[in-house]
């Protein structure tokens, strides 16, 4: 099984541990407001950042799922 996300499905998953960062966890409003523009600067879909960021949810996707097949595969019969 192959899983790969384009830069669209990677900004709107960024965007939302973004978005429950800033709902969940108690920040000043400040630190709110300088990660709102991080996000809204930096990490555009268009940008190379969010073409990196991209690229290593990718590379730690086909990993995970490697290594979950590799230990599949060891796993006794009888278990």
């Amino acid at each position: 099984m192959k899983i790969e996300l384009d830069n669209d499905e990677a900004w709107n998953l960024l965007s939302h541990i973004v978005g429950r960062i800033i709902e969940e966890i108690e920040l000043p409003d400040p630190d709110k407001a300088r990660i709102r523009r991080w996000k809204s600067d930096e990490m555009r879909v268009t940008s190379q950042e969010m073409r990196v960021v991209t690229s290593k949810i990718n590379e730690d996707l086909a990993t995970s799922l490697e290594r979950k097949t590799k230990s599949q595969l060891r796993k006794p019969d009888w278990i």
